[in-house]
């Protein structure tokens, strides 16, 4: 990925520091360093014949340990309150998962995979054998849109970590979610004025308009999951359960 999405007009990270006000750098530094790395599946889990769905199961519960984590060391996130603070994940996980399945897969877009694993990917007929054919589907279309995009990485940090201050859920202190989204917003019109100086708005637009499409995929991937676990194909781990069951939209 980092081969295929070379910043625009030759800057270097020095030069994004050097050119863009420290606290946004700041910003997209802590972001850069907290990115949660592709997982790989669990070879213990056992041979059945919902294997895949046991593997994307237990995908789903490791990968909200790591946003939990990646969370907490966004700038401004703890100064919200720790109800606050669950509150947003609980009403954002499945959107920021989507986008950060989508970014791992622009890679094979060609191929019509979706990388879910360092070591699992994930094509039509797959999805369509395990009942995830509308997931599948959906997820495809975000790939679509970033491809389209040509996102560069440090886009995707921004938008990834907009998705979380995005939510629409109530919460005791919206002023505090105002200043932390405003904080992102910020380091994102300037990391994109610096990327690409001749289309920032256009890009800007662009990016916020994966919005959308993310928030479908969030109603997909909540009902997917909650019909898994009512008709127990697999097992799904505690943290998953809360958080698939704490919050619908």
């Amino acid at each position: 990925m980092g081969e295929r999405r070379e910043m625009e007009e030759g800057k270097t990270e020095e030069e994004i520091v050097g050119s863009s006000d420290s606290r946004h750098i700041k910003m997209l530094d802590a972001l850069a360093v907290c990115e949660p790395d592709c997982l790989e599946i669990n070879t213990a889990l056992e041979n059945s014949k919902h294997r895949t769905l046991s593997i994307l199961s237990d995908l789903y519960d490791r990968e909200l340990v790591g946003i939990i984590g990646w969370a907490k060391q966004i700038p401004g996130f703890t100064d919200l309150s720790l109800n606050d603070q669950m509150r947003l994940l609980q009403s954002t996980w499945a959107e920021i998962l989507t986008l950060t399945l989508a970014y791992r897969s622009v890679p094979l877009i060609q191929l019509a995979r979706l990388k879910f694993a360092a070591d699992f990917t994930l094509d039509e007929k797959q999805s369509r054998d395990c009942g995830a054919i509308e997931l599948y589907q959906t997820c495809c279309h975000v790939v679509e849109r970033l491809d389209n995009l040509s996102i560069l990485k440090e886009e995707y940090y921004l938008l990834k970590a907009l998705v979380l201050a995005n939510s629409d859920v109530r919460l005791d202190e919206s002023h505090s979610l105002k200043k932390f989204r405003d904080s992102i917003l910020s380091a994102l019109s300037d990391t994109v004025g610096i990327l690409r100086p001749t289309g920032v708005l256009h890009q800007i637009q662009q990016l916020l308009l994966c919005m959308p499409a993310l928030r479908q995929a969030d109603q997909v991937v909540r009902r997917f999951w909650s019909d898994v676990h009512q008709q127990e194909l697999v097992p799904m781990n505690k943290l998953f359960l809360e958080m698939l069951e704490a919050y619908c939209r």
